[in-house]
């Protein structure tokens, strides 16, 4: 920069401090944004149950969720192999960055059913969520009954 004329560096350092100006602005205003209009933020959530439905390949699964706009279902995703299936139950909580936001302590049982590429047969249901904790396998009809 010292071989550029004395008007050339001043638009570069002008231009360089503009830069700086608009990054710090954007910076600024997803701050702001964050706080009083507020982004969704995910949560893992425990895998408590799983029902199996009658030809096997569908999987009926119970997680913990929270109270609306606390805990709310986001997705299952299933990973096979041929001596287990690991579920891993994601929730999401709307707008949770902002100010004030706050969610009482209460637990929602949470209902999402999934498809396997095969049927479940021998394999042990696991939860990713939980380290590969092993999940029960119960009767759909008696997983029903619970929730209610």
């Amino acid at each position: 920069m010292a071989d550029l004329p004395r008007p050339a560096r001043d638009r570069v350092r002008a231009m360089s401090l503009y830069l700086v100006c608009a990054v710090v602005l954007l910076g600024l205003l997803l701050a702001l944004y964050a706080v009083f209009v507020g982004f969704d933020r995910l949560h893992a959530a425990p895998v408590t149950a799983v029902a199996v439905t009658a030809d096997g390949r569908d999987l009926v699964v119970e997680y913990t969720g929270g109270a609306p706009g606390c805990g709310d279902p986001h997705d299952v995703t299933v990973r096979e192999s041929d001596t287990a299936v690991e579920v891993r139950a994601v929730t999401v909580a709307r707008r949770a960055t902002r100010l004030g936001f706050a969610c009482p302590s209460r637990a929602v049982p949470l209902l999402q059913t999934v498809r396997l590429a095969e049927p479940l047969g021998a394999r042990e249901v696991r939860d990713r969520t939980r380290g590969g904790a092993e999940v029960p396998v119960t009767d759909l009809k008696d997983l029903l009954t619970a929730v209610r």
